[in-house]
């Protein structure tokens, strides 16, 4: 099988929602990926590369697939630490950085979007959109990419992800800020659109070698990217992966990880763009009070919008020092389905207006 033809096969469907024991299922998906990458051999059939070295790849691939499998099973025998320098061997040993996508880089001035659900008429400072600050660590829940303690700064590239991703809060609680990066972010990619929407691949060229990447990533983007299955439960296996490879990030080259919503299924919905987050680690550990100040160095932000306030200030899609809207109000997304069979122009939604609204906001520095 060439590179597109494994993408496209039903093994790769993403993300992952299961009902045996999450390690019986984890096993089974990547050890099934596994057989079908090994057994192939035209992987990258067209490509015309003699650089490309298939058993190299394979066996790159499978000190990947092990790696994360073995640290899971550490991690359930009481060993974090263990679990941690088992994964952290496996990226190493695998050579992952060789494979990641130049193109996973964050360019500067990228417009990335946080909200939180806050039943107010008044506006949130920017800090308070910020990752949780240090006097407040207690609070950090365990998160799919944050274990309990550690503040992270999550940001999406739109406000329907963000949305989402907060399980759709009401209208009347959304309070929203544009966050800007002022240099360019090196990113772990681990989106999953393309093993679901791949039919503008034409061929296993088309994507250029960035379809390699997808698969050499797979196990990883795999191991991230399952359901949970009791969100009311303390301990969730589904973080076991992410959150040791959080903390991988933070001792590398890499300053976050772009990831695709586990809210969104891209299977059965018909939205068309490109939706992901963006977690990145604090930087700072010898601050008891307020926020990392690197993280605070790499961003500007928007004032808060409150929705509540942007209804009563119009009822246009636009600010009165603002043109109207226009159809490409967010370039990765250009519509989406929020009712089944009816396809909406992200620029007519209130989440394309309200994005609008916050690019005819001057950015500043955090205080």
């Amino acid at each position: 099988m060439t590179f597109l033809e494994i993408i496209r096969h039903p093994i790769t469907d993403l993300p992952i929602q299961y009902t045996r024991p999450f390690r019986e299922e984890i096993n089974s998906r990547i050890k099934l990926f596994g057989e079908i990458l090994d057994s192939s051999d035209n992987l990258c059939d067209g490509m015309n590369d003699k650089t490309f070295h298939e058993d190299y790849f394979k066996k790159n691939n499978r000190i990947l697939r092990d790696g994360i499998l073995k640290a899971v099973d550490v991690y359930y025998e009481g060993n974090p630490s263990g679990a941690y320098i088992t994964l952290k061997e496996a990226l190493e040993k695998s050579h992952l950085s060789n494979f990641l996508d130049k193109k996973s880089e964050l360019p500067a001035n990228s417009s990335l979007f946080r909200i939180r659900p806050i039943n107010s008429n008044y506006a949130l400072s920017k800090e308070e959109m910020f990752h949780i600050p240090f006097e407040l660590r207690t609070k950090v829940n365990t998160q799919r990419y944050s274990i309990p303690g550690l503040p992270s700064l999550y940001l999406s590239n739109s406000i329907y992800v963000a949305w989402e991703e907060l399980k759709r809060p009401g209208i009347s609680e959304i309070q929203a800020a544009r966050i800007v990066n002022n240099n360019s972010l090196n990113l772990l990619d681990l989106t999953s659109d393309i093993f679901s929407k791949n039919d503008h691949l034409e061929n296993n060229f088309s994507y250029s070698w960035s379809l390699l990447y997808k698969v050499m990533v797979w196990p990883l983007i795999a191991a991230c990217s399952f359901k949970v299955k009791n969100p009311l439960d303390s301990f969730k296996p589904e973080y076991i992966i992410p959150q040791l490879l959080l903390q991988w990030v933070n001792k590398s080259f890499i300053y976050g990880i772009k990831y695709s919503s586990t809210h969104i299924n891209r299977k059965e919905d018909n939205h068309d763009g490109y939706f992901y987050n963006v977690v990145i680690p604090v930087r700072t550990f010898n601050k008891e009070e307020g926020h990392c100040s690197q993280l605070l160095a790499a961003f500007r932000s928007t004032q808060v919008l409150p929705l509540q306030i942007r209804q009563f200030v119009t009822v246009s899609d636009r600010l009165a020092h603002q043109p109207s809207i226009q159809s490409n109000v967010n370039p990765d997304i250009s519509g989406i389905e929020l009712i089944k069979g009816y396809i909406q122009p992200y620029s007519s939604t209130i989440f394309g207006m309200l994005e609008h609204n916050l690019h005819g906001i001057e950015t500043a520095n955090f205080d």
